[in-house]
């Protein structure tokens, strides 16, 4: 099963991204739900490692979901500014030639790709290392999820 990096805007209208270990989109959508419809949107995929938002303070149903999916979070140093968040999303957005539809998706698109980003020399590392994708995809989650040095890692693997 895969494993994802999902970012979560939440609110009367919740916007989430899912992005791939790689950092490539999946999914982006937004709709007026709870908990347990995010939860249903978002597990389909598969295993959720990370959760990013973006702010400070991380908001209760982000929390929610974070410990119901086993996900850790990663929060930022402060609340990104909006255009900071369109800064980050633009060349993403025009480099897979996608539009959003509101400011949920970009609030959650802006959140995935700093979490993401907030990873990718680790997982830079691991490429690095491990040749194989497989393999490397693997260690991947077992790192992030167990938070355990590579070399642990790949001896669970091994």
């Amino acid at each position: 099963m895969d494993g994802y990096i999902v970012g979560i805007d939440p609110g009367n209208k919740v916007g989430y991204a899912i992005l791939d270990l790689d950092g490539n989109l999946v999914e982006i959508s937004s709709f007026k739900g709870n908990i347990s419809k995010i939860l249903l949107e978002i597990s389909k995929y598969g295993k959720v490692l990370l959760i990013g938002t973006d702010v400070m303070k991380v908001p209760k149903f982000v929390k929610k979901v974070s410990v119901q999916l086993g996900a850790k979070v990663i929060s930022q140093e402060y609340n990104l500014l909006l255009r900071e968040k369109r800064k980050k999303t633009k060349a993403y957005l025009k480099k897979i030639n996608t539009k959003l539809k509101d400011m949920h998706q970009l609030d959650a698109l802006a959140a995935a790709l700093v979490a993401y980003r907030h990873v990718k020399s680790l997982f830079n590392k691991i490429d690095n290392e491990i040749k194989d994708e497989k393999i490397s995809k693997e260690v991947k989650k077992i790192v992030l999820v167990e938070n355990i040095p590579i070399k642990h890692a790949l001896e669970k693997i091994y």
